[in-house]
C-alpha cells in the first residue's frame, strides 16, 4: 500500500501557520526560519513557546462544582452525601458549591502534556528542562493521566479560544510520542497517522481559500431533501470547504488518504473510490440551489506516492465534479498555486 508519507517539516509548518493564525505571533517567528529533522521537534518548539506566552496572558478561570464536607455551610447541603459519609457526626454537612479555578480541563491537559514531556527521552534534554520549568505554574490544577479520551471533552468559547493551538499542538505531539512509543503494527501507525494528518489537512485547505482568495468561504452542513420531512437517523452532510463567486458554488472535500484510488486486483485499471464520489455526489444533489445558481463538486486528494493520481473531471446529470491530487511535498510555493489553478478551473 503506497502511503502518503514524506511530508517536507516545513510544509506541515506553513500547514499549521494557516489553520492557526496564532503562529503568526511575533513570538513564533523564529520557528519559520529554524530546520527540524523531524516533526516532533516542531511541536515540541511550538509548545516551548506557546505555553509561556498562555501564562503571561493569564491561565484561564471557569466556575468549577466542588464536593466537601464541612462545618461551614456554603453552597447547596447534600443530604445523601452527608448521611452516607456519617459527617453529622463531626458537626460537619456535605456541600455543593461553585468555584472559580484554573482547575479545568484545558489547564489539566496541558499540564498533563508538561509532565509528559518532562520525562520523555524522545525531547532533547534542553527541551525537558524547558517544559519541567513550567510545572510550577500549574500548581493550583489537578493531576490527570494523560489519554487521548481528554480532547473528546475539550470545548471552546469566546473566553478560552487562545487555548486552541496550544491543546490541538500538545494532541499532536503526544500522538506522535505514543505511537512511537507503542508495539503497534507499522500499518497501524500509519494509519494512525494518516488520520491525524487529515484533521490538519482539512483545516489547511479551510484556512488557505479565507486568507487567500476573495471567494464567499464557509463549512455549511447541507440539509437532505426529504420530501415529507422527516430525516431521522439520517447522516449529517458536513461540508469541509464550499467557495462561492456570484452564482457559481464549489463544495469541496479534502481527503488525506492513503490511497486515493484502488485496483480490484493486482495490476487492474485504478479506479475513482466509490464512496468518495458517491458522497460529493449527494452533497451537490442536495445542496439548495437559488435561482440561476450553479453547483460543482471537487475531491481534493493529497497526492501519494502511488503511480496513478486522480486528475480528472467528469459532468454527471449536468453537475461537473473535479478529482484533484494535491503535491504537499513539493516547495509551498507551488501549493499556494496549485489550489488557486484547482478553483480557477471551476470560476474561471
Amino acid at each position: 500500500m503506497e502511503r502518503n508519507n514524506n511530508i517536507p517539516i516545513r510544509n506541515i509548518y506553513y500547514m499549521l501557520s494557516y489553520a492557526y493564525q496564532t503562529l503568526s505571533l511575533s513570538e513564533y517567528k523564529q520557528i519559520g526560519t529554524e530546520k527540524f529533522e523531524n516533526v516532533k521537534e516542531l511541536y515540541a518548539e511550538i509548545l516551548s513557546i506557546g505555553i509561556p506566552v498562555l501564562i503571561r496572558g493569564g491561565l484561564s478561570k471557569d466556575y468549577i462544582s466542588v464536593e466537601e464536607t464541612s462545618n461551614v455551610i456554603k453552597g447547596k447541603i447534600d443530604i445523601n452525601s452527608t448521611i452516607k459519609k456519617n459527617s453529622l457526626v463531626d458537626k460537619k454537612v456535605a456541600v455543593v458549591y461553585d468555584e472559580f479555578s484554573e482547575n479545568i480541563l484545558l489547564n489539566q491537559i496541558i499540564k498533563a502534556t508538561l509532565v509528559y514531556l518532562s520525562r520523555s527521552n524522545k525531547i532533547s534534554r534542553k527541551l525537558r528542562r524547558v517544559f519541567y520549568g513550567l510545572l510550577p505554574y500549574f500548581t493550583e490544577v489537578s493531576d490527570v493521566e494523560l489519554d487521548l479520551k481528554l480532547w473528546e471533552n475539550v470545548r471552546y468559547n469566546r473566553q478560552n479560544i487562545r487555548y486552541q493551538f496550544i491543546v490541538d499542538v500538545c494532541r499532536y505531539l503526544y500522538e506522535q510520542l505514543l505511537f512511537d512509543e507503542s508495539s503497534t503494527s507499522q500499518m497501524i501507525k500509519e494509519v494512525q497517522d494518516e488520520q491525524r494528518l487529515s484533521s490538519l489537512y482539512e483545516r489547511f485547505i479551510y484556512a488557505f481559500f479565507k486568507r487567500e482568495t476573495k471567494y464567499n468561504v464557509s463549512h455549511p452542513q447541507i440539509q437532505w431533501s426529504v420530501d415529507d420531512e422527516f430525516t431521522d437517523a439520517l447522516p449529517i452532510m458536513q461540508t469541509d470547504l464550499v467557495l462561492q463567486k456570484d452564482k457559481k458554488i464549489l463544495i469541496v472535500d479534502a481527503k488525506f488518504y492513503s490511497e486515493s484510488m484502488v485496483s480490484r486486483f493486482e495490476g487492474g485499471a485504478a479506479k475513482q473510490k466509490s464512496g468518495n464520489l458517491y458522497q460529493i455526489f449527494t452533497y451537490i444533489n442536495n445542496w439548495k440551489k437559488g435561482r440561476d445558481e450553479t453547483v460543482a463538486g471537487m475531491l481534493l486528494y493529497a497526492k501519494t506516492t502511488a503511480l496513478n493520481q486522480p486528475n480528472h473531471i467528469y459532468h454527471i446529470k449536468g453537475n461537473q465534479i473535479f478529482v484533484v491530487s494535491l503535491d504537499l511535498q513539493q516547495d509551498f510555493g507551488g501549493i499556494k498555486e496549485n489550489l488557486l489553478a484547482y478553483a480557477n478551473q471551476f470560476f474561471a
